[in-house]
């Protein structure tokens, strides 16, 4: 492994545990056993680690869901059922606490995070997209938007603590 991927790795577990609010320069190159200066050395800016960064988580969690992908297309209801589990579980979660935190600074008008956001938030609508049996490419491309709308608004109940609503209804 690359010392700059190494750096990388360390400084995504760092982020994944922590949060982007600590994600400071000099908090991330402690992280990563550098300094400074010398985590500018691997990387031009801040900006770039973390763009960097959610990228290579947003591939973790592309791995953990393409773990729990069903080798055929189902249905949107079917689907729906499967992913709503999925998004429940603790492995996914701080993952998904990291979207949050996302969405929020991206709410906030902070557009490199909004441009990283679209591009995570793009790919994983695609990727349901491609687990829909449904053939109409419009009606998919909707049901795919449904469900992710559904998952968003358990992403915020898990998050305030009302999980066990979620439940009762699932």
């Amino acid at each position: 492994m690359r010392k700059r991927d190494a750096i990388l790795a360390r400084v995504a577990a760092f982020i994944l545990a922590e949060g982007l609010d600590a994600a400071t320069l000099r908090a991330m190159a402690s992280a990563a056993d550098q300094s400074d200066r010398m985590l500018l050395y691997y990387f031009a800016d801040k900006e770039e680690i973390i763009g960097e960064v959610l990228a290579l988580l947003a591939g973790q969690l592309t791995q953990i869901l393409e773990a729990n992908r069903v080798p055929e297309q189902l249905g949107k209801n079917d689907l729906q059922a499967q992913l709503d589990a999925v998004v429940l579980s603790d492995d996914i979660w701080p993952y998904l606490r990291l979207w949050l935190d996302l969405a929020a600074r991206a709410a906030r008008n902070d557009p490199h995070l909004a441009a990283v956001g679209q591009a995570i938030g793009h790919g994983f609508h695609q990727w349901i997209e491609s687990q829909l049996a449904t053939v109409d490419i419009d009606l998919r491309r909707r049901e795919a938007t449904q469900i992710m709308i559904a998952l968003e608004g358990i992403i915020v109940l898990r998050a305030v603590g009302m999980q066990s609503l979620v439940r009762e209804v699932l």
